[in-house]
């Protein structure tokens, strides 16, 4: 939103790691509280803005209920969260609403939850209307899908914001139409292999190879220190079940190659990075995936750059946490997979002040 323009004037999270890492990043107050106990008021005083200086409330509700990825379940308490983010938007009467949550919403409870809000949205006086947009088509290195629900006052038309790349989303990259008015997809090589230097286990505050394309020299900046750039020390044995692995292979895929008894793992999520390609949807889950090069899961910063944030970007807490400590000490790892990627977030955010500002002009003419 920044990037895009526009001034953030304050947010709310339940997880402290989270809000530490907004104020460190951002530089605005993040309220930590859980929303369900979170009045307007109090989050107008403690964020320290008026209600009438607001253009514009983004929100994005867990949805853990709702995604696939997880279970899939109509009566996590969690489906309801979106309805505090709309109290909030009721007593703030902002210019223009956005909201984000996975594609399951769509069609979970037979789309009641969509119906819900387009309808609750509407009796607040906004011309809502929801798309979904997948981050690769703007420059994000990952077929991530989300739904966004957009809204205005006045009647004013949801328009999408304007796509810069395309790409297959079933193979890899390997054919682009040069007269296209589009980029081809960011790949996952030419997103992370100035970062890929980092074996199993070991850490690096500095850069050890120059950038090698413009993503990556526009991730990096003017960025000379390196932020969560730590890999896990993996047995010997995990690394050579990670050797196994074919780019762009799954655990099914390479149990069918060499059989179920050569891998030996429980977990069927594990691909291996295609670097030709952009990866699939980021998790909060690091060991869903394998590095192209290295024996090893991603780390912080790699995933981060696969969801287009800033190297300048430094996430804050524990590197990761097991169990129950997950949700209550978000780790840096969930803390990327949770997220908007940046890039998709800018484009969303320069299509909404677009429109914003040509009412204003219209009026104004």
């Amino acid at each position: 939103m920044q990037r895009a323009g526009l001034e953030v004037l304050a947010a709310t999270d339940i997880h402290e790691t989270a809000a530490k890492t907004y104020k460190e990043n951002i530089g605005s107050e993040c309220v930590t509280k859980d929303i369900r106990d979170l009045s307007p008021n109090e989050f107008f005083e403690r964020g320290n803005f008026e209600p009438d200086e607001v253009d514009l409330v983004v929100g994005g509700p867990p949805c853990k209920g709702f995604s696939t990825a997880g279970p899939f379940d109509v009566d996590d308490p969690r489906n309801d969260l979106f309805r505090q983010y709309l109290e909030i938007v009721e007593e703030i009467q902002p210019d223009a609403i956005l909201m984000e949550n996975v594609k399951g919403i769509l069609s979970m409870h037979d789309g009641a939850f969509k119906q819900q809000i387009l309808e609750h949205t509407d009796e607040l006086g906004y011309n809502t209307d929801y798309m979904r947009l997948n981050a690769a088509n703007y420059g994000v290195p990952q077929l991530r899908e989300r739904v966004f629900f957009i809204g205005y006052q006045n009647g004013e038309k949801v328009s999408r914001p304007e796509q810069s790349h395309t790409g297959s989303k079933q193979k890899r990259v390997t054919e682009y139409d040069a007269d296209s008015d589009f980029k081809p997809y960011v790949t996952t090589k030419s997103a992370v292999n100035d970062l890929a230097f980092l074996g199993v286990g070991e850490e690096s505050l500095e850069y050890k190879r120059d950038p090698e394309t413009d993503y990556q020299e526009r991730m990096r900046g003017d960025q000379s220190e390196l932020y969560n750039h730590k890999a896990p020390n993996h047995s010997e044995r995990i690394q050579e079940r990670f050797a196994k692995f074919r780019p762009g292979e799954s655990v099914d895929d390479v149990e069918s190659r060499i059989g179920a008894d050569k891998i030996k793992t429980k977990k069927h999520t594990i691909q291996k990075w295609d670097p030709e390609a952009p990866t699939n949807t980021v998790t909060t889950l690091p060991e869903d995936f394998i590095h192209y090069e290295q024996n090893r899961i991603p780390t912080v910063r790699e995933l981060a750059r696969i969801q287009s944030f800033p190297d300048w970007f430094e996430f804050k807490g524990p590197r990761t946490t097991g169990g129950k400590r997950r949700s209550t000490a978000l780790p840096q790892y969930s803390q990327v997979g949770n997220a908007v990627p940046p890039l998709l977030a800018e484009a969303l955010g320069r299509e909404i002040r677009v429109t914003l500002l040509g009412e204003k002009k219209v009026a104004q003419s």
